[in-house]
């Protein structure tokens, strides 16, 4: 019998706050202890996770609005553990037009997540793809934020709109680029807010370093995966992934320059 399959749904309600270097890490760490893993980019822009992970799609996730289009085509190996689904208008694809199309190609795409361990998505920051995600996948969230009142303020209304729709959806946030000290009260003020006004219980799971070296290599043209060595960010995300999504798996190999990662907390 093969055992449940995991999926984690990256999500902001703003965009810029690194949803996409997040669902990479994410999805790298989980194959790193043994996942078999899906990454799912679900943007309807450019798409850029195939970028960060350096290759060209033949084919990507909104092709999958022709019924035409066999959704195992799609996934693309990275490494003998990871694959990834291109999205956006990578592939000559186009956007959706309309919501039905929308959840038409993804609850095609569903049809692979049996055939993995782990499926982690990147949804982006808009509403209506975050919505069918959550709607046709179960997942859990794993809200990222900044500091900054607007990126709080937008998370607090993704939340708002999210327990509007599923009330019991597991959500946690992760605060990206920030020291441990900022990212706890910029926390406390989201989860603050969700609990005073929504009633709604959310997790802290936990804090992503500001990695300047990571974002230098690669903007520089690096793949994610080659330019994690010492990577700060590499190793909080592996305490952040024993939150949301634990396993019983273990490591391969340590990360030559370990960074204590933040204590979790439950609030409500």
């Amino acid at each position: 019998m093969r055992q449940r399959i995991d999926c984690l749904l990256v999500a902001s309600g703003k965009g810029g706050v690194g949803t996409s270097v997040v669902a990479s890490l994410a999805a790298l760490t989980a194959a790193e202890r043994g996942d078999r893993v899906l990454l799912v980019d679900a943007s309807e822009g450019g798409g850029t996770l195939h970028h960060l992970f350096g290759v060209r799609p033949t084919a990507s996730l909104w092709m999958l609005i022709d019924e035409h289009m066999q959704p195992d085509v799609l996934p693309m190996a990275v490494d003998s553990r990871l694959s990834l689904v291109a999205g956006g208008t990578s592939a000559a694809a186009t956007a959706p037009a309309s919501d039905n199309e929308r959840r038409s190609a993804l609850a095609r795409l569903a049809h692979l997540y049996a055939e993995y361990d782990t499926v982690i998505v990147d949804g982006g920051s808009r509403l209506d793809t975050i919505a069918a995600l959550s709607d046709l996948a179960d997942p859990a969230m794993l809200l990222v934020t900044a500091a900054d009142r607007l990126s709080l303020a937008a998370n607090y209304a993704l939340v708002k709109s999210v327990s509007a729709r599923r009330n019991d959806a597991p959500i946690a946030v992760l605060s990206n680029r920030h020291s441990e000290a900022l990212a706890a009260e910029s926390c406390d003020f989201l989860i603050g807010a969700c609990s005073h006004f929504l009633g709604r219980t959310i997790d802290v799971a936990g804090v992503l370093p500001d990695d300047p070296c990571l974002q230098a290599a690669v903007g520089a043209g690096m793949t994610v995966r080659d330019a994690l060595d010492g990577s700060p960010a590499a190793e909080a995300m592996r305490g952040v992934l024993s939150r949301v999504l634990p396993s019983t798996r273990t490591f391969a190999a340590p990360v030559p320059t370990p960074v204590v990662s933040p204590s979790f907390r439950r609030w409500s």
